[in-house]
C-alpha cells in the first residue's frame, strides 16, 4: 500500500507537476497575449495603460507649440509657392470657364460671329501694321537725336571757321580801337621827340618837369631803384621815359631826420638843396599818414624874401590802419587846380596853419583838384585784391595804385605798379606835371608806421 501509495503519490505528484507546468504555460500565454495585442494596437493600449495619459497630453502640447512656433524662411517659401500654385490654378479655372462661355456664345451666334471675326481680323491687321510703324518710329527717334547733335556740332564748327576766316580777311577798325582801349585806357602817348627837345633846352627841362603835361597826352615812365653800395638802407630812385630811355630826374631820402624827407634833383649824384639841379621835396609826418609836396623854394621860417618862399604842389593822405586788420591802402591826393594858360593855382603858405590841407579842411575847395586811389576788387580764385593795370604791372605789391576822380573811376589819371624788385612803371596825364607824378609815387615807396 505504501508503494502504491507512494507510487500513487508519485504519480499524483507527477501529475501535479504537469498541471503546474501547464498552468505556468497558460499563465505565460495569458501574459504574452496582451503584449501581442499591444504590438498590434499600440495606440489603443496606450490610452488604457496607467500613467500614459499624461504623456499623451504632453505630446499634444508639444504639437500645439510646434504649430504655433515661428516659421522658417524655407517654410515661408513653401507656403508662398503653394499659394501661388493655388492662385494660378484658380486663374486657369476661371480662364477655362470664360473660354467655355465664349465658345458657347459663339456656337449660338455663329453667323454674326463669322462676320465679326472678318471685321476684327481686318482691324487687327491694320493695328499690327500701325504698331510696326510706331515701333520703327520710336526706334528712329531714339537714334536720331545723336545724329542731330552731330549735325549741330558740325554746323557750329563750320560757322566758327567761317567767322574766323572773315575776321582774318576783313579786319575792322573798331576791333583795333577796342584793343587799344583794353591795352591802355589813357590818352595817346606823348611824342618822344617833343620830350627830347624840352630836356635839351636852355633850362635843361626844368619848365617841362614842373608844368602840367599836355592835354590829351600820356607820358609813360619807368622808375629804377638803386640799392648798390651805400644805397642799401637809403635807395636812390631814377626816372626814365619808357620809349627812348630819356633820363628825367632822381630822388633820395635824407639821412638822420626825424621824419621822412626826400630830395628830388635833376642830377643822379647831386642832391644838395643849394644846387641849381634841385627841384623839390617830399616831407611826411611822424606816422606817415600825410605827405606834403614842395617845390624848390625855401621855408618861410628861414626866408624873409616872400618871392623865394616855397609853394605847395600837393598833399597826399593815407588812411591809418592802427589796431585794424590788414587791408589795401586808401589814399587821397590834393593838388592845385590848373587854370588858364596851363598855369596852376599857387598855394604859398606864410604860416604854419595855411596850405592846401587847411583849405580842404575848411571847405575852401574851389582851387583844389581831388583824386583817390581806385579800390581793388577781391578775386576768389587768386584770393587776393586785384586791379587791372593793362599790362603795365607784372608783380603784386602794396605800393601799386591807380588815381581816379572820386565821382568817376573809369578814367585813370595816374597809375603806378611794380615790374620787378628794382623796376616800377608810371603812367600819368594832365593835369599832373612830371614832378607831381613822381612825388606822389615817392610817397608810396616810403615806410608808413600807421599803414603797414
Amino acid at each position: 500500500m505504501n508503494r502504491k501509495n507512494s507510487e500513487e503519490d508519485g504519480i499524483i505528484q507527477f501529475e501535479e507537476d504537469d498541471n503546474q507546468q501547464n498552468n505556468y504555460q497558460n499563465q505565460k500565454n495569458v501574459k504574452q497575449q496582451p503584449m501581442k495585442f499591444r504590438k498590434e494596437s499600440e495606440d489603443e493600449e496606450i490610452i488604457h495603460e496607467p500613467g500614459m495619459q499624461q504623456i499623451n497630453q504632453q505630446e499634444q502640447d508639444l504639437n500645439t507649440l510646434r504649430l504655433n512656433r515661428p516659421q522658417t524662411s524655407a517654410q515661408q517659401m513653401k507656403i508662398q509657392q503653394q499659394q501661388q500654385q493655388q492662385q494660378s490654378q484658380y486663374q486657369d479655372n476661371q480662364f477655362e470657364q470664360i473660354q467655355q462661355r465664349n465658345e458657347h456664345q459663339s456656337e449660338e451666334s455663329s453667323k454674326n460671329s463669322a462676320e465679326r471675326d472678318i471685321d476684327n481680323q481686318s482691324i487687327v491687321d491694320f493695328q499690327t501694321e500701325l504698331g510696326e510703324q510706331v515701333e520703327q518710329e520710336d526706334i528712329n527717334q531714339q537714334v536720331q537725336p545723336t545724329i542731330f547733335q552731330q549735325q549741330r556740332i558740325e554746323n557750329n564748327q563750320q560757322q566758327s571757321q567761317l567767322q574766323e576766316s572773315q575776321l582774318q580777311q576783313q579786319p575792322s577798325q573798331s576791333s583795333n580801337t577796342q584793343r587799344q582801349v583794353s591795352a591802355n585806357p589813357f590818352p595817346p602817348k606823348l611824342e618822344i621827340t617833343y620830350v627830347q627837345e624840352q630836356m635839351n633846352g636852355q633850362d635843361k627841362g626844368r619848365a617841362f618837369l614842373t608844368t602840367p603835361l599836355k592835354q590829351d597826352r600820356t607820358l609813360q615812365c619807368q622808375i629804377q631803384r638803386d640799392k648798390s653800395g651805400l644805397a642799401r638802407l637809403y635807395p636812390v630812385y631814377h626816372v626814365y621815359t619808357t620809349d627812348g630811355n630819356i633820363y628825367l630826374f632822381s630822388a633820395k631820402k635824407v639821412v638822420m631826420n626825424t621824419t621822412s624827407n626826400y630830395v628830388i634833383s635833376m642830377d643822379k649824384k647831386e642832391f644838395s638843396t643849394r644846387k641849381p639841379c634841385f627841384l623839390g621835396k617830399v616831407r611826411s609826418n611822424f606816422l606817415g599818414t600825410e605827405f606834403i609836396l614842395w617845390d624848390e623854394g625855401k621855408n618861410f621860417k628861414k626866408c624873409k624874401d616872400t618871392s623865394q618862399i616855397r609853394n605847395q604842389l600837393g598833399v597826399v593822405f593815407y588812411e591809418s590802419h592802427i589796431m585794424q586788420n590788414k587791408c589795401p591802402r586808401k589814399m587821397k591826393v590834393l593838388i592845385p587846380k590848373v587854370g588858364e594858360m596851363n598855369i596852376p593855382k599857387i598855394f604859398q603858405p606864410l604860416h604854419s596853419k595855411e596850405g592846401i590841407q587847411y583849405d580842404y579842411q575848411y571847405n575852401k575847395r574851389e582851387f583844389i583838384e581831388e583824386f583817390v586811389n581806385k579800390p581793388p576788387r577781391w578775386d576768389t580764385k587768386m584770393k587776393a585784391h586785384v586791379l587791372n593795370f593793362f599790362g603795365r604791372v607784372d608783380q603784386p605789391s602794396v605800393k601799386n595804385f591807380q588815381l581816379v576822380n572820386p565821382e568817376n573811376h573809369q578814367f585813370i589819371y595816374l597809375q603806378f605798379g611794380r615790374v620787378n624788385d628794382l623796376q616800377f612803371n608810371v603812367d600819368f596825364c594832365f593835369p599832373l606835371s612830371p614832378l607831381q607824378a613822381f612825388q606822389i609815387c615817392v610817397t608810396s615807396f616810403d615806410f608808413k608806421f600807421a599803414c603797414e
